[in-house]
């Protein structure tokens, strides 16, 4: 784990330079829009949403400089019931590889025609926050890897720079949220893809992990690691809650320990039909998902919460549906009197910041 002293200085050099580029995007702006940065979306890509919004179109018009680009590699095995997201079917080891190497191929194509950028390398971040809205290519599990590492080099050589470990699918890399533990956490080919990716220059993503997976994923990193999207609450979800909603919680205690390292949590943007105690989020609530950031930044402080809205990913229930949507959330951080630099970190500058220490200088 990254020692105390170690880390300060990284998160004061990079932050630093960063606000350099930051400030230049802003004086090249014909608004004074703050930035975005996204931790996770799967807006453009085929979901259960179906959200017909054009990725492209939707960063340029609301000033989104920096998106993790997110594709569901266990999409085609998992299915959404009424108590929440559940495996359905065992992977095809060559099919899942065959699609993952397919949909590197078709982002590259489109972010291309698009005129977004590639983040492939730490230079990348910086054109992003100078002004050119770039996405990340990012995983949302290992599945397709099926247990080669061979994989890995794979993907990276195809542009993935964000892997998160898991999703709904059991693997072979660690324990997920939503089933009953095979792991105690992670593997040691779990541990190895941990080892492995951050050599490379991957941003290691925790989402979906249990909370013994986080503790020993933090053990062995060298560099901040994010936990991009969902919620967190007092107590940790368990695969057996009643609702899938509530087996997604990170618990204070991990959301601090990932803080400590470095690292940075993202709030979702979930929304309810029923909102409830833990998670009292609307349908289409951007002040609802605004307070959930602002109680967050509460208990981490500013340098540790960003933006992981999963746009498109959480189906029809949503508090955000669009980038218009998110920036309506930061309108309302503004409005509750939030300090600009804070603003600015939460809504841009700390994803930008972790990714920026992972990936390789050019």
């Amino acid at each position: 784990m990254l020692q105390n002293w170690n880390r300060r200085s990284v998160l004061l050099g990079a932050g630093a330079g960063l606000l350099g580029a930051a400030s230049a995007a802003l004086r090249a702006q014909p608004t004074t829009l703050v930035p975005i940065s996204d931790m996770h979306t799967h807006l453009g890509r085929r979901t259960r949403a179906n959200s017909q919004l054009d990725l492209a179109e939707q960063m340029k018009a609301n000033n989104v400089l920096l998106a993790a680009w997110a594709y569901a590699t266990d999409r085609a095995y998992i299915k959404s019931t009424a108590d929440g997201i559940h495996q359905v079917a065992e992977p095809n080891p060559s099919k899942i590889a065959l699609a993952m190497r397919d949909e590197l191929r078709m982002s590259h194509q489109y972010a291309q025609a698009s005129g977004l950028g590639m983040v492939l390398t730490a230079q990348d971040v910086d054109r992003a926050m100078a002004g050119l809205p770039s996405v990340v290519l990012a995983a949302e599990g290992t599945d397709f890897m099926q247990g080669r590492m061979s994989l890995l080099d794979e993907a990276y050589e195809g542009g993935l720079r964000h892997v998160q470990l898991v999703h709904y699918t059991r693997n072979a890399v660690g324990d997920i949220q939503t089933a009953a533990p095979q792991h105690g956490g992670l593997s040691d080919f779990g541990r190895g893809v941990i080892r492995k990716a951050q050599a490379q220059g991957m941003l290691v993503d925790l989402a979906h992990s249990t909370e013994s997976s986080v503790s020993q994923a933090l053990e062995i990193s060298t560099k901040p690691m994010i936990w991009s999207h969902g919620w967190v609450d007092k107590v940790p979800g368990s695969y057996d809650d009643k609702l899938g909603y509530l087996r997604r919680r990170l618990s204070l205690g991990k959301a601090r320990d990932i803080a400590r390292a470095g690292g940075v949590v993202g709030i979702w943007g979930l929304g309810m039909n029923r909102p409830s105690r833990e998670w009292p989020v609307g349908r289409d609530d951007p002040k609802g998902y605004a307070k959930m950031v602002l109680a967050l930044i509460d208990k981490l402080g500013p340098d540790h919460v960003a933006l992981g809205t999963d746009l498109a990913g959480v189906g029809d229930g949503a508090s955000v549906n669009s980038y218009g949507d998110v920036r309506r959330v930061i309108q309302a951080l503004q409005d509750a009197k939030l300090d600009d630099a804070t603003v600015a970190k939460v809504s841009y500058l700390n994803y930008a910041r972790v990714l920026k220490e992972s990936l390789p200088r050019a």
